[in-house]
């Protein structure tokens, strides 16, 4: 009785052994297993479970070599997901712990583009632009020489296209009121804050019909012949020709 007993029990601890070696308990995978997973997982678009090991990850292994990288794609992770602001984040967070990353140029781009993905239509509010201008003027003096300067160059020329697209329109809509001076304001911002967007030539032009419309005949005539002069070849040209040819026929008392 007691030899059977002895090998019931033998025969359990066998059987739970086996278990456990099997499809029970795991070893726990290496930081490099992990890693490897975590970007298994983001280059087949599975960003949540992406993000959710690259944080286990960063959390459990700091002082890996590949941390900066994980935190890069952390954040590329939240950024796919829309998650902006903490996407901005984890960015920031890569800027500050590893500033001589190689991802740091990227990071602070990435950090531009959450906001630049945020800007609004021209005529809503632009916070979120003037927050984009920012980060890709910073990024533009600590990276001169990143490969992403030009394109860091194009999305802030949009961005003030888009500014100035917002003040020109208030300008046009007061100058279709016929109330003149805030037009010509709205037109001298233009001209003054955004002056190598397309907006600053059409504050340019309209800068003279409401000078012409106000009896300004002297600064009008003056003002298209400055437009004529610094663009020729521009389509409003032609009108400012002819308001040129108008306003010199009635000076003339022809």
């Amino acid at each position: 009785m007691k030899r059977q007993l002895q090998f019931v029990l033998l025969f359990i601890s066998a059987v739970i052994l086996a278990s456990c070696s099997g499809s029970g308990l795991k070893k726990q995978a290496t930081p490099r297993e992990q890693y490897d997973y975590a970007m298994e997982e983001y280059n087949k678009n599975k960003f949540f479970k992406a993000q959710m090991a690259f944080q286990r990850l960063i959390f459990s292994f700091p002082g890996q070599t590949f941390i900066d990288t994980a935190q890069y794609h952390l954040g590329m992770s939240f950024y796919k997901m829309k998650h902006y602001p903490e996407a901005v984040t984890e960015f920031r967070r890569l800027l500050s712990s590893y500033p001589t990353s190689p991802f740091a140029d990227d990071a602070q781009f990435q950090v531009a583009i959450c906001f630049y993905d945020q800007s609004p239509k021209y005529y809503l509010d632009q916070s979120e632009t003037y927050d984009a201008i920012d980060e890709f003027s910073l990024f533009l003096t600590r990276y001169p020489r990143s490969p992403r300067k030009e394109e860091a160059q194009e999305k802030l020329n949009e961005l003030y296209d888009k500014l100035a697209k917002k003040v020109y329109k208030n300008g046009e809509l007061y100058l279709k009121m016929h109330d003149y001076e805030p037009a010509l304001i709205y037109f001298e911002q233009v001209r003054d804050n955004y002056p190598n967007t397309e907006w600053a030539k059409y504050a340019f032009y309209n800068t003279g019909v409401a000078m012409k419309r106000q009896g300004r005949i002297s600064d009008a005539l003056e003002t298209f012949q400055n437009f004529v002069l610094a663009f020729p070849d521009h389509k409003l040209s032609k009108k400012a020709r002819e308001n040129i040819s108008e306003i010199q026929s009635i000076t003339s008392g022809g």
